[in-house]
């Protein structure tokens, strides 16, 4: 029975050595492209993929749109509406989302910079069904959460957010924002192309 043994002669020290050192240094020029500064530009528009995962209904895959408008290279304020439409049996809904929300940049100026985000939004559905069913509601809710931004050039990138969305109790529609209940907890997760000008 053989056994394979590798000897480091000082021919493999020096190869083995050398290949370090070029892999680090080819890690460190990436590293270095990741974190370029980057001018975002004042304001961007792009479309997204939106994925929303309601603790009453199954997850799915919709469209939608983004605008943001960039103060400077920490702060941004974004607006965005999606369409999402569901079927029940013979009840249909239809879904239109609009949000707005306040990203600050924690690598404000980077190429590719996390943010964290926060904000509120109108949610607006309208639900059609059997014997004349003909509702709309008209719903408010509040977002927490946070995303990743990749400046792709001065005038291109691409995002991915999360949000966590608390939804107010049909009944309380009615009342003050402060008196409110919340429920019809949701996650949402957004992937986004922005056009920067």
């Amino acid at each position: 029975m053989s056994c394979f043994r590798f000897t480091l002669t000082p021919l493999r020290s020096t190869l083995l050595a050398a290949a370090a050192l070029a892999t680090l240094s080819e890690l460190s020029a990436h590293a270095a492209y990741f974190f370029d500064d980057v001018d975002k530009s004042l304001l961007s528009i792009g479309g997204r993929g939106t994925y929303f995962d309601p603790n009453d209904a199954s997850p799915k895959w919709y469209g939608g749109a983004q605008v943001r408008l960039h103060l400077g290279q920490i702060f941004a304020i974004e607006g965005s509406a999606d369409y999402r439409e569901k079927k029940y049996d013979t009840t249909f809904t239809r879904s239109y989302p609009v949000q707005v929300s306040g990203l600050i940049y924690l690598l404000p100026g980077k190429r590719i910079s996390p943010f964290i985000l926060g904000g509120g939004g109108w949610y607006y559905t309208q639900v059609k069904g059997p014997g004349g069913l003909d509702d709309t509601q008209n719903r408010f809710g509040l977002h927490a959460g946070g995303g990743l931004q990749w400046m792709l050039s001065h005038h291109w990138s691409i995002d991915s957010t999360y949000r966590y969305i608390w939804l107010e109790k049909v009944e309380s529609r009615d009342q003050n924002l402060v008196e409110k209940g919340y429920e019809n907890n949701a996650h949402m997760v957004t992937i986004g192309l922005n056009f920067h000008f």
